[in-house]
């Protein structure tokens, strides 16, 4: 079961150092929605590196010779009086919210549902499980948010090993994070 706890140390990923957050730098369209995503694997945000300096470079935020990134390290506070959903699994639920997320046509009853959180935890949708949601937006197991649509795409992720994700959507939320520290990595 996923969970946040308080003293828990959560790894954010980036082409720069990150010991402010600013959330009206964070782009919509992920799997969560807009917000400042974290994880609780080092080892997950180490290879999510190299995804983020290929973004900044296709952004035009950075040279395209860059060969390093950085991970951030944030310590949590007490979760006292904020809202925060999980999906402990890869759920209907979950898919349809990610869908709806990365496609803003699909499922759009669910945003209001989900504005009152702020931090949704639950499974990343990575680079092995990117594909079978590109299937699944575009109607390849027929269409999505059907029965047999919902089960091809759960049936195809599960046997993936499905890292987790902290996403911070609130002003609320990022006040219980705490930097710690920045370190260079290379790919």
């Amino acid at each position: 079961m996923l969970d946040i706890k308080e003293g828990m140390h959560l790894y954010h990923s980036s082409y720069i150092e990150v010991k402010n957050i600013d959330l009206s730098l964070c782009l919509p369209g992920k799997d969560f929605g807009k917000g400042f995503y974290l994880t609780s694997s080092l080892n997950q945000a180490k290879n999510f590196i190299k995804i983020t300096v290929n973004r900044a470079i296709s952004r035009n935020l950075i040279s395209s010779n860059i060969d390093f990134g950085y991970i951030s390290t944030f310590r949590t506070k007490a979760t006292n009086n904020l809202k925060i959903k999980k999906f402990d699994s890869a759920t209907k639920e979950w898919l349809h919210f990610i869908a709806g997320n990365r496609d803003s046509n699909l499922f759009p009853e669910l945003f209001d549902e989900y504005k009152k959180y702020d931090i949704i935890i639950g499974k990343i949708a990575n680079d092995r499980t990117a594909a079978t949601l590109q299937l699944y937006i575009a109607g390849a197991f027929g269409e999505p948010g059907t029965e047999t649509a919902d089960r091809i795409a759960i049936e195809t992720l599960l046997p993936n090993r499905l890292e987790n994700q902290f996403c911070f959507k609130t002003e609320k939320a990022i006040s219980i994070l705490e930097f710690i520290k920045s370190e260079k990595y290379g790919f």
